[in-house]
């Protein structure tokens, strides 16, 4: 609980302070903030609160959750540090160097690399990219899963999208044994860091993307580090199983907001309660790439194409959500 009230006390800002959203064509600022603070707000309290959470060294609290050793095949990490640090910034390990991973910097470059010693000797594997470019803060973030070639790096929010590095030696799988972290840069401060760990079988430790975003820009929040973004190539897997693309969830807003009050059970058809991409399809509702085309678009107020322009029934709506919905319907594929 204590955990889930830091939370909620750190969301209100976490978009609004960050988040430029010229920055990716969006039309109408407020529109944008709803949609993004929705997944926070899922997000943020329930990583808080997991069992996955091994460790959290926090300004003033370096032991806030401390597991000291904990088991686990695959984790997460994201760290707030000096844009100058360098070093070894935060390591996982198992001990005398048979499994770690760590995030490096050196000579302006940032590494998520991974090893592992067997009988073939030591194997590594590594994504790179480079340091920003401005800014004396700034927010690392990885994962790494139990089979070779499971690494993501983020920098500041953004996936990097680096070709993966690996070494000849064939690569092994990490075992669940016993983890513990160590932050300890050569140069610069770490000021944040949490790990997320656990096991690959039941789907633990190993952060989503998108959720890996959010945690960034919470620790950005955090710290009061500026350009942590959001990502809009980002997806993530919504309560469903849908694969959802930002201009959804912004969408998705716009009728929780305007429609769902009498779209729901018991009151007018179609109920938009509980709205997913997939069920706007298969119910014929919106149809891809074609918002003129699709109720769920043809009917709104302001909107272009046939349709009888009525809803919301009693309300408004303003051009930039009218757009908002045509650019998410645009987007489906």
């Amino acid at each position: 609980m204590k955990r889930s009230i830091i939370a909620v006390g750190a969301m209100t800002g976490l978009v609004v302070a960050f988040q430029n959203c010229s920055d990716f064509a969006l039309q109408d600022q407020v529109i944008y903030e709803q949609g993004i603070f929705e997944l926070d707000s899922k997000t943020i309290p329930a990583l808080l609160d997991s069992e996955s959470l091994n460790a959290w060294s926090k300004p003033g609290n370096p032991n806030f959750v401390n597991d000291g050793m904990w088991m686990a095949d695959q984790w997460s990490l994201i760290v707030a540090a000096d844009r100058a640090a360098t070093g070894k910034i935060i390591t996982v390990s198992s001990g005398l160097a048979n499994e770690e991973s760590y995030i490096n910097i050196a000579s302006g470059k940032i590494r998520a690399v991974r090893t592992s010693t067997g009988g073939a000797g030591t194997w590594s594997e590594y994504l790179e990219t480079n340091v920003p470019a401005s800014g004396d803060k700034m927010v690392l973030a990885a994962t790494f899963g139990a089979k070779a070639g499971g690494i993501s790096l983020m920098v500041n929010g953004i996936l990097q999208t680096a070709t993966l590095q690996k070494s000849t030696i064939p690569p092994g799988d990490f075992s669940m044994v016993a983890k513990s972290v160590q932050a300890a840069p050569v140069g610069g401060q770490v000021y944040e860091y949490m790990v997320f760990g656990g096991d690959s079988y039941y789907k633990e430790g190993k952060l989503t993307d998108q959720q890996l975003n959010v945690m960034s820009r919470y620790i950005a929040n955090n710290n009061m580090i500026a350009n942590v973004l959001w990502d809009p190539s980002l997806t993530a897997p919504s309560s469903d199983g849908d694969e959802v693309n930002p201009k959804f969830v912004i969408a998705k807003a716009i009728y929780d907001a305007k429609c769902i009050s009498c779209h729901k059970s018991g009151g007018n058809s179609p109920n938009l309660v509980n709205l997913s991409e997939s069920k706007a399809l298969s119910n014929g509702w919106v149809v891809k790439g074609n918002p003129q085309g699709s109720t769920l678009y043809n009917v709104l107020k302001g909107s272009s194409g046939g349709g009888a322009k009525s809803m919301p029934s009693g309300g408004s709506i303003s051009a930039a959500e009218v757009q908002a919905i045509a650019d998410w319907i645009n987007s489906i594929k």
